[in-house]
């Protein structure tokens, strides 16, 4: 009943305070929030056999392997896809989806803080904030963070991992964290920090402190099959996206240091809550500041101050030695680890060290770590609520109450300032495009050029996207996290040069593109009239000439070249132009 209760408060002021009791709103905006709905939908119509290629979605034509240049929800999407197979359109399907990976969030961290606790009072309450946090309001515009219930799987295998040191409960980690990474990439490699961390610190305090005598070979070599194995599980979906990786730069580092949060971020609050608008205002001058909003509230943050003193203390009283910490408070050191290297002192961050480990060099938004440092704020109200009761056994279930009211009031957030958009506004936007795909061909190439843009060119862009799915249209349109460099005009100017100027260097398997203008205006281009021989010369040309005046501009890359020429016995100019060529044709 008090899992219930609990889960029947957070569906009610959080999950139906954004899509609407009568499921009116989608989460999110009509940019990130219809992109991750393209996604999901993607992923349905691959498993059902309506697409071919799951990674070759149709937008971005004739760039291949497009879906690698964002998220993709694959891990959450067969959630999606059962409403999408009982016959729930697919915004219906969005919004129950979003009920249901709500739900699995509480009730998973439910569990897990009911193990370590052994109270269903406290997991209440913890698992309360866990999925229904007022820092998860910051976070609406970002769909793929909202699949988390591996989060506390995860490190409830771990703890059972420290109990015994069974390699199978290592494995069961490992997986979790692996499915986390399909369900998000973010959130997965985030989760992999504090996970790692714990595992590390089981091993440091288990194996080399109070455990006696030596592990066998053979106990090493299952450790190590886990790993291999759970590696092999996700090369599948990462492959792909190591293309796509951005080397870990100083340079690249510095542009986003910004999305690093501040103690400010956290307790800078969206605008909307019913007791913290008075801390709506105190980070606006952060760069890229609505994403700082990761205020947890003042109850689950509190909870952790406390918890993090006490575990100060407990670990003084150990002499620092990590042998002598429970499970509990290992688990606490590992999320205070994980907090203070994604916290910025002014240009100062020990993130530096996370940023160069593989895949963390492509996030541009680090302040989504709240998603999984919640899970450390949902231990610390579960341990402080145990110690309240701990001589007053009687008392618990007020006290719950008390505590569940407190949390519910701290975490309000008025639903008219929540992050959403309208079911029917989202579908009478695409009206136009729909009327014109309609007449088109399946399976032809489209461009959506609106007459007049009135408003984000990301918008029109992510409705060409919608309507291709419905109609089986390859588009040149794309809104994605990120594009090849060429693609750069045509994504913010959708009109004839900027296609020219993506498409020159490009083939396009049709003999006919249609350019849509409006629901009655369709230009039929023949292929020879897109880009000839002379055009694609002529872009092959700029392109080296362009990179060849980068890399003279770069003092770090001329000093490579100089030495690779000295290597090869070549002279400097044509290092530069096989330096180029090479940079091109790898983008």
């Amino acid at each position: 009943m008090p899992m219930l209760l609990g889960l029947l408060a957070g569906l009610y002021f959080f999950v139906f305070h954004v899509i609407g009791f009568g499921f009116e709103y989608f989460p999110g905006d009509l940019g990130d929030g219809r992109l991750n709905l393209y996604f999901l939908e993607h992923v349905h119509r691959f498993f059902t056999g309506d697409v071919a290629s799951f990674w070759n979605a149709p937008f971005m034509h004739p760039e291949p392997m497009v879906i690698s240049y964002s998220d993709n929800l694959l891990g959450s999407a067969p959630f999606y896809s059962l409403f999408r197979v009982l016959g729930f359109g697919t915004y219906t399907a969005y919004q129950l989806w979003f009920v249901t990976v709500s739900l699995l969030n509480y009730i998973c961290a439910f569990y897990f803080l009911k193990y370590v606790f052994k109270n269903n009072y406290a997991a209440v309450l913890g698992a309360f904030v866990f999925a229904f946090s007022i820092a998860m309001q910051s976070q609406l515009t970002h769909a793929q963070t909202f699949p988390r219930f591996a989060i506390p799987l995860a490190l409830w295998m771990a703890v059972k991992f420290s109990e015994d040191l069974k390699p199978k409960y290592f494995f069961y980690t490992l997986l979790f964290v692996v499915y986390q990474i399909y369900c998000g990439i973010y959130l997965g490699l985030m989760l992999a920090v504090p996970t790692g961390i714990y595992l590390l610190l089981i091993i440091l305090k288990d194996i080399f402190g109070e455990r006696k005598g030596v592990p066998s070979f053979k106990w090493y070599f299952k450790l190590c099959l886990a790993g291999v194995v759970n590696v092999l599980i996700l090369l599948p979906l990462m492959v792909p996206y190591m293309d796509r990786k951005i080397e870990p730069t100083m340079d690249y580092y510095r542009q986003i240091s910004g999305s690093i949060p501040t103690l400010l971020s956290h307790f800078y609050s969206q605008q909307g809550s019913l007791l913290w608008d008075s801390l709506s205002q105190v980070g606006k001058n952060l760069p890229a500041s609505w994403d700082h909003q990761i205020f947890a509230g003042a109850f689950a943050t509190v909870c952790l101050l406390v918890a993090f003193f006490v575990l100060v203390i407990v670990f003084t009283k150990a002499r620092l030695r990590i042998a002598k910490l429970s499970s509990l408070s290992t688990l606490f050191l590992a999320g205070l680890t994980t907090l203070l290297l994604y916290v910025r002192f002014g240009t100062f961050s020990a993130y530096v060290l996370v940023y160069h480990l593989p895949g963390f060099s492509s996030m541009r938004s680090v302040t989504r770590i709240i998603n999984v440092e919640l899970i450390f704020f949902a231990l610390a109200i579960a341990f402080v609520y145990v110690e309240l009761i701990s001589n007053r056994i009687r008392l618990q279930v007020i006290l719950f109450i008390a505590c569940l009211g407190l949390i519910i009031s701290d975490n309000y957030f008025f639903a008219e300032k929540s992050y959403k958009t309208l079911v029917d506004i989202a579908e009478q936007r695409t009206q136009t495009v729909d009327k014109a795909f309609a007449l088109i061909p399946k399976e032809s190439i489209a461009s959506y050029e609106p007459m007049e843009l009135i408003e984000a060119p990301h918008l029109y862009q992510i409705d060409a996207m919608m309507a291709s799915q419905a109609y089986d249209i390859k588009v040149i349109n794309a809104y994605t996290a990120t594009c090849p460099g060429d693609y750069g005009p045509y994504w913010n100017q959708l009109n004839e040069s900027s296609r020219m100027h993506w498409l020159a260097d490009r083939d396009i398997e049709a003999d006919t593109l249609y350019v849509v203008k409006n629901a009655e205006i369709i230009q039929r281009i023949p292929s020879s009239m897109i880009a000839n021989s002379e055009q694609k010369l002529k872009k092959r040309k700029e392109r080296l000439e362009g990179m060849m005046n980068y890399i003279r501009s770069d003092k770090a890359w001329m000093e490579q070249i100089q030495q690779k020429a000295l290597d090869k016995n070549i002279s400097v100019d044509s290092m530069i132009i096989l330096d180029a060529q090479w940079s091109i044709e790898h983008q």
